[in-house]
């Protein structure tokens, strides 16, 4: 970087940045440094100055972070006529009396996720003791349900037509144990078509009936917690629950809360 006069401000030594860093990179710094001068990491003795910084960070970012502003504050810096520190000055009185979200609304503090300066209105709580706007809390809130498996803007999944039921469920593995026999006999009628003794067709069809059973009770045993209520779920709870229309393909529907569960969410082909 080129040395500017004394008492100027140079916005890339403000953010701690090379001048040809990337936009991610002027992101990444700001976010780092506005965690190390927000006024709620410093001692009452020390918030002063750390908001004279957040203000200096507020003032570097907004004119870095724009690709229009940063291309004529580049080719003023390279001309050597930067902002004198009497205009950062009144820039930075009038910047701090200014709310992101209200400009015409006076600031009241820093948001510690995104170092913007809010007003009261604007103060969405706090995160890890330290204050946020009301844009950062629900973005955090949005995030850490969508972590735990919920999607905010999801509802409850309607079911039309009378549940299937116990009914349901015996007819389901009556017609599945019919398929697995009819299986197994066709594999016995092939095994003896191909010159194998019916003692070893006998050994292959028990073989593969042991395959069949395994599935079945793995597929029994199966279960899915629900992300928004935290009930336990299995396929013949799936299946009891549907209507008698979905008794091809049942949705995977929460029987509690009527949430339906994702794809990503199943461990495991539901049908």
């Amino acid at each position: 970087m080129m040395d500017l006069r004394h008492g100027e401000v140079d916005y890339y030594e403000t953010l701690q940045v090379h001048e040809r860093a990337i936009q991610e990179v002027i992101d990444k710094a700001y976010r780092v440094l506005v965690r190390r001068y927000h006024p709620d990491v410093h001692p009452p003795e020390r918030r002063s100055w750390a908001h004279a910084k957040m203000t200096q960070l507020n003032i570097a970012y907004d004119v870095i972070s724009s690709p229009e502003r940063r291309a004529e504050y580049d080719a003023a810096r390279r001309l050597g006529r930067s902002r004198s520190a009497e205009t950062d000055e009144a820039v930075t009185s009038e910047r701090v009396l200014k709310c992101f979200n209200h400009p015409k609304r006076p600031s009241l503090t820093f948001c510690w996720h995104c170092g913007r300066p809010i007003c009261s209105e604007c103060v969405g709580g706090e995160s890890h003791g330290h204050t946020i706007c009301v844009t950062c809390a629900e973005v955090m809130e949005r995030e850490r349900r969508w972590r735990a498996g919920t999607d905010p803007t999801e509802q409850p999944q309607r079911r039309e037509g009378r549940p299937m039921g116990t009914l349901g469920l015996i007819i389901h593995y009556g017609l599945l144990t019919l398929l697995l026999g009819m299986t197994l006999w066709a594999v016995y009628i092939i095994a003896l078509g191909f010159g194998n003794t019916p003692r070893q067709a006998t050994l292959i069809v028990t073989g593969l009936g042991v395959v069949f059973a395994v599935l079945v009770v793995q597929r029994l045993l199966w279960r899915v917690i629900c992300p928004a209520c935290g009930v336990t779920v299995g396929h013949a709870a799936f299946r009891a629950n549907a209507p008698w229309h979905e008794f091809l393909a049942p949705h995977p529907v929460c029987p509690r809360c009527g949430r339906r569960f994702r794809p990503s969410e199943l461990t495991q082909t539901f049908d």
